[in-house]
């Protein structure tokens, strides 16, 4: 892998900590675009649940899928522009054809869907699993009924936790 893809993975999961705009700047003004730098941040966000969910349930984690021929779309939202993260976003209002469905429609979108939105099948990728392990949006939000077999303050528990080890500031 190129070395700007290997101090991404290798940061954002190992010192995360210590990820900031002028890294961000640093890592973005070379060979890596910013489209680039949001699907691996997505990537290694994938493998971390993954793995960490394997590794809480006592298995052995999964081997990574062999790599699929094909090129890249490098697609970039024609709606993106500056935001409240270090990446280009798409604001609700400016969401196109081609993002449609990326944020929910009953309530604001999250930060962190705005921040995964430079790369639009990043943001459906990822909360598919995040709908899967923890629960659909319109559930987390769903205090009167829980909908696993543990309830909405040991699902927080147990994120907020994980979130903690993995020095996830978020």
């Amino acid at each position: 892998m190129p070395e700007p893809v290997v101090e991404v993975v290798h940061r954002v999961r190992t010192d995360p900590g210590r990820l900031g705009e002028q890294w961000y700047r640093g890592v973005t003004a070379g060979e890596l675009s910013e489209e680039q730098y949001v699907e691996i941040v997505s990537i290694v966000a994938h493998v971390v649940a993954i793995d960490t969910m394997a590794r809480g349930l006592g298995l052995e984690a999964l081997p990574l899928p062999r790599p699929e021929a094909g090129s890249p779309t490098r697609y970039r939202p024609p709606g993106a522009k500056p935001g409240g993260a270090w990446v280009p976003w798409i604001e609700p209002c400016d969401v196109g054809d081609s993002e449609a469905g990326i944020y929910p429609t009953d309530r604001p979108p999250a930060n962190i869907l705005k921040a995964m939105s430079l790369v639009p099948e990043e943001v459906r990728s990822f909360f598919d699993l995040v709908t899967n392990q923890y629960l659909p949006g319109p559930a987390m939000r769903d205090f009167a009924q829980e909908y696993r077999a543990i309830s909405h303050a040991q699902i927080e528990l147990l994120a907020a936790r994980v979130s903690a080890l993995n020095r996830c500031l978020y």
